[in-house]
């Protein structure tokens, strides 16, 4: 009996359906098929699915400075702790005026947590409108130090430099968004007793930053000027046995001029003697300063002290 398969010249499809195992075969080549015609969809289509879209007129919050007013320190006014308990109209229509200068920006119109700067903040501003999800609280003296303190992990800034009277204030007028927990004589007593409000607060001076930029720039200009201009006087002073023995004994020429300039200028000659050969690598110079006599050492303050005036 011949048990052999006969050999077909074309595949019988009929057949094949009245025998599915057959088909089996087909199905491998298939998938290959799919998976490369979506590998294919993929990287035509790679730049719209990698593309990350941002909120129509989303401002970046990376540009935004924080600007801090002019203003000179002392010691703020005592607090009146009854105003506090019970904000006066005018109390409160203070505290929305410093809220729209301040908050707004963030926490929006109604404290709901959807200003604009905000947009791009995550997590997202704090919505005062809602009980739960508070870092520190909604009692008075947990949002007083929310105020004094900040919190960095969720973008809130310090407003330590307010005045204690405008935080306060800034937070009756919140106060008034719902209804917040009532304040307690205990809370009140706490915060006095931290604060010293009942006794006035000393508030630091301050400065617009972008006065503070400038100032630190022009600051630094001029010490990298005359960083330069003594490093050129060194170079051409070829005589001058303090600048013979600073070229000999220097590891960091700028380094040296730096150091100098940032602090041991106002030193005596015995003083910097003693800082230099304690720790020359802290000052830009060799180990092998250590070994040089007073008068050398003498010498090489005596040139720092004339090239750096």
């Amino acid at each position: 009996m011949n048990t052999k398969k006969k050999l077909e010249d074309e595949i019988n499809f009929r057949d094949m359906l009245k025998n599915p195992l057959r088909l089996f075969g087909w199905v491998f080549p298939l998938i290959i098929v799919v998976m490369i015609g979506l590998g294919v969809y993929y990287v035509k289509n790679l730049s719209l699915i990698s593309l990350n879209t941002q909120p129509v007129n989303a401002p970046d919050t990376t540009n935004i400075k924080k600007e801090v007013a002019l203003k000179l320190g002392g010691i703020t006014p005592a607090i009146d702790l009854a105003v506090i308990k019970n904000p006066t109209k005018e109390f409160i229509a203070k505290g929305k005026t410093l809220y729209d200068s301040n908050c707004k920006s963030c926490h929006g119109d109604n404290g709901l947590g959807d200003g604009s700067a905000g947009a791009m903040l995550n997590p997202k501003p704090r919505n005062f409108h809602t009980v739960d999800g508070w870092t520190n609280g909604r009692t008075l003296d947990l949002m007083y130090k929310t105020l004094q303190e900040g919190i960095i992990k969720n973008g809130m800034a310090a407003y330590e430099y307010l005045p204690s009277g405008d935080r306060m204030a800034i937070i009756s007028y919140i106060r008034t968004f719902v209804e917040f927990p009532p304040i307690k004589d205990e809370e009140l007593a706490s915060l006095d007793q931290t604060y010293q409000l009942s006794k006035g607060t000393v508030v630091p001076n301050t400065i617009p930053v972008a006065t503070a930029e400038k100032k630190l720039s022009d600051e630094n200009y001029a010490t990298v000027k005359k960083i330069s201009d003594a490093k050129q006087f060194l170079a051409a002073s070829r005589e001058n046995i303090g600048a013979e023995l600073i070229r000999k004994s220097a590891q960091d020429v700028d380094k040296v001029i730096s150091s100098f300039i940032n602090g041991m200028q106002n030193q005596s000659v015995d003083n910097f003697a003693s800082l230099v050969t304690a720790n020359p690598l802290n000052y830009g110079f060799k180990p092998t300063v250590s070994r040089y006599s007073k008068d050398d050492l003498a010498q090489i303050y005596s040139y720092l002290k004339t090239v750096t005036m």
